[in-house]
């Protein structure tokens, strides 16, 4: 028996607006659907031992955080992320710039960022794990620059994009009113490059902490993929869903906390266009 259309239009104008349409209320609540879901699996067909479960991940997670020892891991890998994301920022705008500048320059590096973009991650860090083996240094440094070697073509692609799609006829019209450098760069070039650089940013930090994590997976000897890899090593999902939860809330930290409040802050003025995000 089907429920009138009257009805459907009524039931629906009663359930509260914000459940439905609210970005962090929606979330929430996908959030508690799957916690609901997994628990009710793990627990209704006794797979405690196979998914592990929210309560066992729940209480490992609170034992880790009273214990400290999450401490000296999380901050390895900040540092080693950090390291990568800045290089990668540096050396992809440094050569956006170039691209964006010189025909020259973006034909000779245009196929080295496509090769780049398709590089396989896993590809990277074992290729520079074994250029670094000789060394002695592989576990120091090889987060870091797989990180920045998966990273840098992100931003060259977002910044050469942002140049090549300056308007040059605002750029012609303020040569010819005697517009000074700086206030054209200012008015003009600035808000056309910032928010593609700006998006490069968002996506190099999110490599870093991915290429870094796994590197730490493969080679090092501290660090949140480090960890994960012991849970692997002795067959403990609750410990590796443990650390993956962990590092799931240091990053949604940096995401909403630290990046998001910096973009509300440079795009203030364009909030009433709408910013999207690759």
């Amino acid at each position: 028996m089907s429920v009138p259309t009257s009805e459907r239009i009524s039931l629906r104008a009663r359930i509260p607006e914000q459940l439905i349409s609210n970005e962090k209320v929606v979330f929430v609540e996908a959030f508690v659907v799957l916690v609901l879901v997994w628990s009710g699996l793990a627990h209704g067909l006794e797979m405690t031992d196979t998914i592990s479960s929210p309560m066992l991940v729940g209480a490992s997670l609170y034992e880790l955080l009273i214990s400290m020892e999450w401490l000296i891991h999380v901050q390895t890998t900040l540092q080693r992320s950090l390291y990568g994301f800045v290089v990668t920022m540096v050396v992809g705008t440094f050569l956006g710039i170039l691209m964006g500048m010189s025909d020259f320059w973006r034909d000779a590096l245009k196929d080295f960022v496509t090769i780049g973009l398709a590089l396989p991650s896993l590809f990277a860090v074992v290729f520079v794990a074994m250029w670094y083996a000789p060394t002695g240094l592989v576990t120091e440094l090889t987060p870091t620059v797989a990180a920045m070697t998966i990273g840098f073509p992100f931003v060259t692609q977002n910044v050469y994009q942002g140049i090549r799609g300056v308007d040059m006829d605002l750029v012609d019209m303020s040569n010819s009113f005697e517009v000074s450098r700086r206030e054209m760069i200012r008015h003009v070039l600035l808000p056309s490059v910032l928010p593609e650089w700006f998006s490069g940013v968002r996506y190099a930090f999110a490599i870093a902490w991915k290429i870094t994590t796994l590197a730490e997976l493969i080679v090092a000897e501290i660090g949140v993929g480090f960890m994960i890899n012991e849970g692997m090593r002795t067959l403990s999902l609750t410990s590796v869903l443990t650390w993956t939860v962990l590092f799931l809330i240091v990053i949604l930290f940096v995401e909403y906390g630290i990046l998001q409040q910096i973009e509300k802050r440079l795009f203030a003025w364009r909030q009433s266009e709408g910013i999207a995000w690759a």
